[in-house]
């Protein structure tokens, strides 16, 4: 066999391995949601092993927290969620809080969140599967679905910039008395800020 052939069929090789990478990889790409979308049901379950389902509370106004013990940042947004929970549950406003951190255990969980009396059920998402399905990046990360079960607000819980700082914004607080009088959002989306979701590592 010539060098030329050889060449020629290392290229052709090249190519094909190229062109099998990139299909792969579009195959396995991740839909970014936009404002709008329906937000993608889950059936996930808190740390007492009860399952719960985004479907459950259809024609709810729902607030998805992406949270992490282990994070700062989410541990410094849980106070003033905890205080929303309190004045907005009552207006029929669900809260829950979604762990996808791949270490941290369901018996973790529940003692963080009686250690500080979090209200609203977390729920584990083993091997993050959940937050890839959303393409959830980081904690604190908010999700806000409307009654119809479409996403309403994407993105930071407010905009303070370190985990104990003082907002000039909140965010979901904004979102949420928006949809409860009925007008639109001012702001649907912002950029979530926080610790990146350590994710299940891959082989």
């Amino acid at each position: 066999m010539t060098k030329t052939n050889v060449t020629k069929k290392s290229r052709i090789l090249i190519s094909t391995c190229m062109l099998i990478c990139v299909v792969f990889g579009l195959s396995y790409q991740v839909k970014a949601l936009n404002i709008g979308d329906p937000m993608p049901d889950f059936n996930l379950k808190d740390y007492d092993g009860k399952e719960h389902s985004l479907s459950q509370y259809k024609g709810k106004i729902v607030v998805i927290e992406f949270c992490s013990q282990e994070c700062p940042y989410s541990r410094g947004a849980d106070p003033d969620l905890t205080k929303l929970h309190a004045k907005y549950s009552t207006k029929g406003v669900v809260f829950i809080g979604i762990d996808s951190h791949f270490k941290t255990q369901p018996e973790d969980i529940k003692k963080y969140a009686l250690e500080t009396k979090k209200p609203y059920p977390i729920l584990k998402d083993v091997e993050n599967k959940y937050a890839d399905k959303v393409d959830a990046k980081v904690t604190p990360e908010i999700f806000i679905v409307d009654k119809d079960g479409k996403i309403a607000y994407h993105g930071a819980f407010d905009d303070r910039k370190g985990p104990d700082g003082q907002p000039t914004e909140k965010y979901t607080e904004n979102a949420i008395e928006a949809l409860l009088a009925g007008k639109p959002i001012e702001k649907t989306e912002t950029k979530a800020w926080g610790c990146t979701i350590k994710r299940v590592p891959k082989n």
